[in-house]
């Protein structure tokens, strides 16, 4: 069992995995099916690191089991579903800066130190990408690991969409971006404890509302998440 299967066996982990095999293995479009895949998955549960991780650790193994046979089919479809697992983790870094732009507009509610973790949290995002694909490397099957393997050297070259976005969004200072409609923050709050929980939130919010805007397609996301505490 892989770490990724350790971390979801009680969780919703395996319906996203089987959604993101599905997905490589029967969509033309691998990475907009994978990258609408993730964002509709991550949408369903505040935005936090854990819930990120587990979602793009069950998706990076959907997507090795369903990659097709062949070394060079493999290493296509596999490119194709990392990429867009960077471009909507890449998102949830631009929807967690929105949610603590929120944050700091609401002195009321959130202290400083809620703000100080919530920051540090985005700031991690930067590497969190590669860091997934250069693990999953190691624990991959001798027929893949190669080529993830290969994966993890071509984005540490070419950089990642998500350490990009993180960089972006944490320079331009808060307050600097535009603003979707958030969420109510009173909602927002009857469902969590504590700032740094209501700022993930307030997130995934966000990612909701990029969610429901997103074209169909013939694979979709699980009703489950796998970090729903229902199942923990």
């Amino acid at each position: 069992m892989t770490n990724g299967e350790q971390a979801m066996s009680q969780t919703g982990g395996t319906d996203i995995r089987e959604t993101a095999r599905r997905a490589v293995a029967e969509s033309e479009n691998i990475h907009d099916a994978v990258r609408d895949l993730v964002i509709r998955a991550l949408s369903r549960e505040p935005l936090t690191q854990d819930h990120i991780r587990a979602v793009a650790a069950a998706v990076l193994e959907g997507a090795a089991a369903g990659a097709p046979e062949g070394s060079a089919e493999t290493a296509q479809g596999l490119r194709e579903a990392a990429e867009g697992l960077d471009e909507a983790l890449a998102s949830a870094a631009q929807a967690s800066h929105l949610a603590i732009e929120e944050a700091a507009g609401r002195a009321d509610a959130f202290t400083e130190n809620d703000l100080r973790q919530a920051l540090d949290d985005l700031h991690a995002l930067e590497t969190l990408f590669q860091d997934l694909v250069v693990s999953f490397a190691k624990t991959s099957t001798s027929a893949t690991r190669g080529i993830v393997e290969d994966l993890a050297r071509h984005f540490e070259h070419v950089g990642t969409d998500t350490a990009r976005a993180v960089r972006q969004v944490t320079h331009s200072g808060l307050g600097a971006a535009s603003k979707p409609h958030l969420p109510d923050l009173k909602d927002v709050g009857r469902a969590t404890r504590g700032g740094l929980s209501t700022i993930a939130a307030i997130g995934s919010g966000i990612l909701s509302g990029l969610a429901e805007g997103l074209a169909p397609h013939q694979v979709t996301s699980p009703p489950a998440s796998p970090t729903d505490p229902k199942d923990g």
